[in-house]
This record gives structure tokens, C-alpha cells and sequence, in this order.
């Protein structure tokens, strides 16, 4: 397969509207609209770009076109009784991006998690996946990626971090159905903040070195 043009992070950062109510050093909560900067988004290329952090090689791309991975880590979190395969992360996006509404405002949220550098990769995938299970699938059916980056491997000093790529619709064994009313409410960023918060300081220190 062709390779597909590379999404480089600031390109994947043009495609959202970060931070809404001002930025935490710690949580970060982003919206995706259907048009940003006068281009169309799709939930497909933003998923690919935070897979992609770094170019893939071209000859990582296979025939069988599954997305070369370049992050350290990652986890796709279905809602409930969604019949999908646990790896299936093009069919997942392409399958949304296909049902969009010409009047849906909203095409998905990007949570942010920041950790301190001490922090191992699967630890901090165990720790938001868990997240991710507990409040985005179980409690609202919704369907997320995880996805950690940990820039000190690009040589950076930025800490390491997860993101959580979340289509805005409910997901049900139907198919994909309503916009998840905790997503468009006006206090969005300060309730997931402050969920995330609590989940933190809750389970953060049962991943400390025994």
C-alpha cells in the first residue's frame, strides 16, 4: 500500500480547539470540530497523527494497510457490546468518519493526561486504559484510543503523557447513535478534569515502586 501523507503533531494540534476554559498542567481537554483552519477533519487522520508522532518508514506500510505505529504504546477501549476487533482501529475511525451528520457540530474529544517523568509507559497505559474502561465505556458507552507518548524518547523534556482520542457519539451495539450530552455541555472540561483528578489520587499511588 501507498504510504499516507504524515499528520506531524503540530498539523494533528491545527485539527483541534484546545482547551476551551484555559490550560492545567496536568489535564488537557480538546474539541474537534468538522472544520478547523478551513480544513475538513476526520477522527481517522487525528487518531493516525497521535499513533504516528514520529514519520513512519515507508516500508512499514503493508498491503494489508493497517496504520504503522510509531508511539510507545497504545490501547483501543470499545463500549460495551460493540462488535469489533479489539485491533481494528482504521475500521473503527473510517466506520464513524462514514456516519457523520452534515449537522454534527462535535466529531470527538481529546483528553490529555500528564505525568511526571518518572512514570513508566505501561503503567501509564494500565492506569488511563483503566480510566478509560471505568468512566468512558462502562459509564457513558463511549469507544477511545489511548495513546502514550513519551517525548524523552525524541530527545524532549516535555513530560510523558496519554491521550485519550473519544468519537463524540454514544457507541451501542447498533452502531453509532447520540452525541454524549457530558461532551457538549458548556462545564465539560472542568467535569472530565476533575473526574480524571479524583481517578488520579485514587490509583496513583498503588502504581508507585513496591
Amino acid at each position: 500500500m501507498t504510504a499516507l501523507p504524515w499528520i506531524s503533531p503540530a498539523a494533528a494540534d491545527d485539527m483541534l480547539f484546545d482547551d476551551p476554559l484555559g490550560s492545567s498542567p496536568a489535564f488537557g481537554f480538546a474539541l474537534m470540530r468538522p472544520k478547523a483552519k478551513g480544513k475538513r477533519n476526520t477522527t481517522a487522520d487525528l487518531a493516525r497523527a497521535k499513533l504516528q508522532p514520529s514519520k513512519p518508514d515507508d516500508a512499514a506500510w503493508g498491503a494489508d494497510g493497517l496504520w504503522p505505529i510509531t508511539c510507545t504504546t497504545s490501547r483501543l477501549v470499545p463500549a460495551p457490546g460493540v462488535a469489533i476487533e479489539p485491533d481494528a482501529l482504521e475500521t473503527v475511525f473510517a466506520g464513524y468518519d462514514a456516519r457523520v451528520k452534515p449537522h454534527q457540530k462535535l466529531l470527538a474529544v481529546v483528553l490529555t493526561m500528564r505525568f511526571d517523568h518518572g512514570w513508566q509507559p505501561a503503567d501509564i497505559l494500565s492506569m488511563v486504559g483503566a480510566y478509560a474502561l471505568r468512566h468512558l465505556a462502562l459509564e457513558r458507552r463511549l469507544t477511545s484510543l489511548t495513546v502514550v507518548h513519551m517525548p524523552g524518547d525524541e530527545l524532549s523534556a516535555r513530560r510523558p503523557h496519554a491521550h485519550c482520542v473519544v468519537p463524540a457519539r454514544v457507541h451501542r451495539a447498533s452502531g453509532w447513535g447520540e452525541l454524549h450530552r457530558d461532551l457538549v455541555v458548556k462545564d465539560a472540561q472542568v467535569a472530565f478534569e476533575a473526574e480524571w483528578s479524583a481517578f488520579h489520587d485514587e490509583w496513583a499511588p498503588r502504581f508507585a515502586p513496591g
